[in-house]
C-alpha cells in the first residue's frame, strides 16, 4: 500500500473536517471513478465533478488541496476552469489530464498555472506520484499563507548607537517610496514582512544570526533578483531562465527570492513554486559552495564505495542529501560517473579523487576550507 504515516494522519484530518484532498473533474464517468478509487486506495480523500461548472461550485463550497482536471470538456472547458481556480483559492494546485496531449498544450497549461500534465491513459503509479508532489506544494502554499497572516511586527532596538541615523535613513526611504507613487501601499507592513522573511531565512539555514546580518543577506539577494529580472526585460516568459540565473549566483532558491521574483514579474506565487518544484535543476533546499559526490555504481560498490561514503560522511558530519551548517559542502551519491577505472571515486565540483584515505580526505577538505577563508578575508 502506497501510504506513509504522515499521509495517513493528514488524510484522517481531512475526513474529520470534510475537506477533500483531491477534486477530480472530468465528463468521463469511468475516468473520474477510476481516479477516485486509485486515490482513496492510496490514502487520499477524493471527490468528483462531471463538468467544469460543477467543479467550480464544489471548489467554492469547500476548496480541495489539489484539482485533477480534464482539459477537454463540453460547456466549461478545462482551460476556463484552470483560470478560475486562483480566484477561489491560491493554495489549490492544479494537474491537467487529457487524451489529446501535445507539447504545445502542456506548455500552455503550465503557463496558465498547472503543476503537472498527465497524458491519458496513465498508470496509477504516475497519478499517485503526481498527486503526492502536488500535495506537498499545496501544503507549502498554505504554510506560506498562514505565516504571512501572523507575521509579527519587528522590535525596535532603542539602545542602538546609530538609532537616529537609522531613523533618518528610514525616513529618506519613505520619501523615495512616496515619490515612486506608492503612497497607498503599506510601507511599514512591507518592511515587517521583509524582516520576517529574513528571520525565516536564517532559521531555515540552521544559523543563529544577528538580526542585521540576516536582513543584509536578504537585501543582497533581492537586489540580485532585481538585477537579473531587469536583464530579462521583466518578461514573464523568462521565469524559468530567471530562476536558473539566480540559482547560479545563490546556489539555491530560498523562499524570499521566489516571492520577490513573483512580485517583480507580477505572476502568481503558486506558478513560481510549481516551476521550482517541477524542474530537478532547481534547488529549494540549501546548497553548499562545493558539491561532493560519491559514486555508488556497480564498479565503485565492489571496490569499497560504502567505506568511502562513510569516511566522507564522518568528516563532513552530514549524510547524503544534506549540507553542512557552514554552507560549505553539500553531499550526494550518484549511480555512475563514467570513470570506473578510478573506483571507488569521489568528485568535488569538477575534481575527481580515486579512493582517498581518511588522511587524504582530511587534507582535501582542509584545502577547500582554506580557500573559503581566504575569499572571506579578501
Amino acid at each position: 500500500m502506497y501510504v506513509k504515516k504522515n499521509v495517513t494522519l493528514a488524510r484522517s484530518r481531512s475526513r474529520r473536517h470534510g475537506v477533500a484532498d483531491v477534486l477530480v473533474i472530468d465528463d468521463d464517468a469511468s475516468m473520474t471513478e477510476g481516479c477516485r478509487q486509485t486515490l482513496e486506495a492510496n490514502g487520499y480523500r477524493a471527490v468528483v465533478a462531471r463538468s467544469g461548472r460543477e467543479g467550480i461550485d464544489r471548489m467554492r463550497r469547500s476548496p480541495p488541496r489539489v484539482v485533477l482536471l480534464d482539459l477537454k470538456m463540453p460547456g466549461m472547458s478545462g482551460e476556463q476552469v484552470l483560470m478560475e481556480i486562483p480566484k477561489i483559492d491560491t493554495t489549490i494546485v492544479s494537474i491537467i489530464m487529457t487524451g489529446y496531449g501535445t507539447i504545445e498544450s502542456a506548455v500552455e497549461s503550465m503557463k496558465s498555472g498547472a503543476f503537472d500534465f498527465l497524458n491519458k491513459p496513465f498508470e496509477p503509479e504516475r497519478l499517485v506520484e503526481s498527486i503526492r508532489r502536488a500535495m506537498k506544494v499545496s501544503a507549502l502554499q498554505r504554510d506560506l499563507k498562514s505565516r504571512e497572516a501572523r507575521a509579527e511586527a519587528p522590535s525596535v532596538d532603542e539602545e542602538s548607537k546609530d538609532a537616529q541615523t537609522s531613523l533618518l535613513g528610514a525616513l529618506d526611504a519613505l520619501g523615495g517610496y512616496y515619490a515612486a507613487g506608492l503612497e497607498k501601499r503599506d510601507f511599514l507592513g512591507e518592511l515587517r514582512y521583509l524582516e520576517t522573511e529574513a528571520k525565516y531565512h536564517a532559521e531555515s539555514l540552521g544559523e543563529i544570526k544577528k538580526k542585521e546580518k540576516a536582513i543584509r543577506d536578504v537585501v543582497r539577494d533581492l537586489r540580485l533578483v532585481d538585477e537579473i529580472v531587469g536583464q530579462h526585460g521583466r518578461e514573464e516568459s523568462a521565469l524559468l531562465q530567471i530562476l536558473l540565473d539566480i540559482q547560479t549566483k545563490t546556489r539555491w532558491l530560498p523562499r524570499h527570492i521566489l516571492k520577490w521574483v513573483s512580485s517583480r514579474l507580477n505572476v502568481p506565487l503558486a506558478r513560481t513554486y510549481s516551476i521550482a518544484h517541477f524542474y530537478d535543476a532547481l534547488n529549494l533546499q540549501p546548497r553548499g559552495k562545493h558539491l561532493v559526490q560519491v559514486c555508488t555504481g556497480t564498479a565503485c560498490h565492489v571496490r569499497g564505495a560504502a567505506g568511502l561514503l562513510s569516511r566522507v560522511s564522518a568528516l563532513l558530519k552530514i549524510e547524503p542529501g544534506q549540507t553542512d551548517t557552514e554552507q560549505r559542502f553539500t553531499m550526494q551519491t550518484v549511480h555512475c560517473m563514467g570513470c570506473c577505472a578510478l573506483a571507488p571515486v569521489m568528485k568535488i565540483d569538477d575534481s575527481y579523487y580515486s579512493n582517498p584515505s581518511l588522511k587524504e580526505l582530511r587534507q582535501i577538505f582542509e584545502v577547500y576550507e582554506e580557500k573559503e577563508q581566504k575569499v572571506c578575508q579578501n
